[in-house]
């Protein structure tokens, strides 16, 4: 995927539920790893974003530093639709509901392709 200086320098947001499942997926996101809102809203969980063998070490260690530290930030791979990856920095925060966590923000800003 071939990816404009603009592109380059933008950022995309995604939440999902306390689960993993996509509840919200911008316009950025869309650009930055291909698939379309409908695609991946109430259907697909935040995992396909990230490379399997990495799923079990990552995910886990991060949902745990955002819900104690309130940010998770780190340079990671992240993987598109067609397979292809890059490196960005994710950057992922609770979302509370009071003192409960209801589910997760992440923003990524694209890096570099690989």
């Amino acid at each position: 995927m071939v990816m404009s200086k603009s592109e380059d320098t933008s950022r995309s947001g995604i939440a999902c539920d306390s689960k993993g499942l996509i509840t919200s997926y911008g316009i950025g996101a869309q650009q930055l790893f291909g698939w379309t809102t409908d695609e991946v809203v109430g259907k697909q969980s935040v995992v396909i974003f990230h490379e399997p063998h990495a799923v079990q070490a990552l995910v886990p260690r991060l949902l745990k530093t955002a819900a104690e530290t309130g940010k998770f930030e780190e340079e990671v791979t992240l993987v598109r639709k067609d397979g292809s990856k890059f490196r960005g920095l994710l950057t992922v925060r609770p979302l509370r509901n009071e003192n409960e966590i209801t589910g997760y923000m992440g923003v990524t800003k694209h890096i570099k392709d690989m």
